[in-house]
């Protein structure tokens, strides 16, 4: 999957584009549309866990969470703290539990930030712009641009790849 991303210079502009993508064969689950605050989206796909930096905050908390919990199960095999015998399935445990804490923990704060992956269109959705955003196959993403292109020509459509999903569909 490739994410293709362009900016939308109003509500109507926006419908239209994602009729025509839903019209296409891109379904409504792999759209979104990310407005300035308070902007009255109505009917447009919302851009949900997009808006902000949770996902990618929780997998950073939960790889060095991982990591943090595995060597402190480690040097408890190591060093056994006054006679309890450690073995591998503890600091495997150990560090399962580390990477979850570390995840929530670090996912929960991320949310309260918006997306870092998004931050090059921020100054544009400042000014009212809208975001579209959409989920295509690799094959197929020159059929989309030129489906947005016969729209808008002047829209700049850029690919980025889209966030892997926690749980695959």
């Amino acid at each position: 999957m490739k994410r293709l991303c362009f900016l939308s210079p109003d509500i109507e502009h926006s419908r239209r584009v994602v009729d025509d993508l839903k019209n296409n064969g891109v379904l409504e689950k792999h759209i979104y549309a990310l407005a300035k605050y308070g902007t009255d989206m109505e009917d447009l796909p919302d851009a949900g866990p997009e808006s902000d930096d949770f996902l990618p905050a929780y997998k950073r908390g939960v790889e060095l969470g991982g990591t943090a919990g595995l060597l402190v199960g480690l040097t408890a095999m190591a060093f056994p703290p006054s006679g309890i015998v450690v073995g591998g399935g503890l600091a495997l445990l150990i560090g399962l539990c580390g990477a979850g804490v570390g995840g929530l923990l670090t996912g929960l704060a991320g949310s309260a930030f918006p997306s870092s992956r998004l931050s090059e269109f921020e100054a544009a959705i400042d000014k009212g712009q809208i975001l579209i955003m959409a989920d295509v196959a690799k094959d197929d993403v020159e059929k989309y641009e030129a489906l947005i292109k016969k729209l808008d020509p002047d829209v700049s459509v850029e690919g980025i790849e889209p966030p892997s999903t926690l749980i695959p569909e």
